[in-house]
């Protein structure tokens, strides 16, 4: 389904029409999406996937500012970002792993991680003998659960006599 985070699309109420469970828990996976928002519509987007059912999970990535690139990988970063902009898809946002904690925390979810690229990269490529890795501190990763909503039955009462 196709959404327009800038604009404000009610992409929950389309995919609730496709017949998505809002009631069930969902796994949900914003790859390659943030670098093109804006902060708002970042922000809106956090806030519609945390209150989706207790348990849903966010795995986003977001890319941290060019300045803590490691200098080795920082040209080839300019470079990327001088083509998206070249070809009318520019990149608007660069976040530290503490500002994208702090944003998927404003925004409601009760369980967030960052998990670096070195992480992954280690996690994933280890001991590969051809030695492909992915870059350093580029396009991080942001875990987040969105957490459990308060029972609004009344408490059982038990006779413990």
């Amino acid at each position: 389904m196709p959404v327009d985070f800038e604009a404000g699309d009610a992409w929950p109420e389309g995919l609730i029409a496709a017949g998505f469970d809002p009631g069930q828990p969902a796994i949900v996976a914003s790859i390659g999406v943030s670098m093109y928002l804006t902060t708002e519509a970042i922000m809106a987007m956090l806030r519609q996937i945390a209150s989706l059912a207790p348990g849903s999970v966010l795995a986003m990535t977001f890319l941290l500012p060019l300045e803590l690139a490691d200098p080795d990988i920082r040209p080839g970063l300019e470079r990327a970002v001088q083509g998206a902009r070249a070809s009318g898809t520019p990149f608007v946002s660069f976040f530290t792993p503490a500002q994208m904690l702090a944003m998927a925390r404003a925004a409601g979810f009760k369980d967030v991680r960052h998990v670096s690229a070195a992480a992954l990269g280690e996690r994933y490529f280890a001991g590969r003998p051809d030695g492909l890795r992915p870059p350093r501190n580029t396009e991080e990763l942001l875990v987040a659960t969105a957490g459990r909503r308060e029972s609004t039955k009344p408490p059982t009462l038990r006779d413990d006599r």
